[in-house]
């Protein structure tokens, strides 16, 4: 095909100026990939770090409760009853050992399946059957 002036058109229809700008695009876009990697990455690191934060924040206002908790002597003290079994001068301790005892029997197990009659009988018995 020939353009205006006697001038053929270049192969796949670019011109020098259309292949020199394809070619500052393509560079523009291979520069552009590796810092848009990083910044993606990026961006993914700061959310754990955050949901991290968030959970340790979580876990320090936690801790603050049960450090509020253990100021209280009555608290204390039903902890170390319960955890270390310790009495106060005349209780007594009780200390239960064994299983407990079930006060329901035990299920009876399920009856076995009856057993399939193997295939040709009941091949036949199908077969019968048509013919009654």
């Amino acid at each position: 095909m020939k353009l205006a002036g006697g001038q053929s058109r270049p192969p796949l229809g670019l011109t020098p100026r259309g292949a020199l700008l394809l070619l500052v695009m393509f560079a523009l876009a291979a520069t552009a990939v590796y810092p848009l990697r990083q910044y993606v990455s990026q961006a993914d690191r700061i959310q754990r770090l955050q949901d991290k934060q968030r959970a340790l924040k979580a876990e320090n206002q936690r801790l603050e409760q049960q450090r509020a908790r253990l100021k209280d002597p009555a608290y204390v003290e039903q902890l170390a009853k319960r955890d270390f079994q310790l009495v106060e001068p005349g209780e007594e301790a009780w200390l239960v050992t064994g299983t407990p005892p079930t006060t329901r029997p035990a299920p009876a197990p399920p009856p076995p399946p009856e057993p399939k009659p193997p295939w040709y009988q009941r091949a036949w018995q199908r077969l019968s059957g048509w013919f009654r």
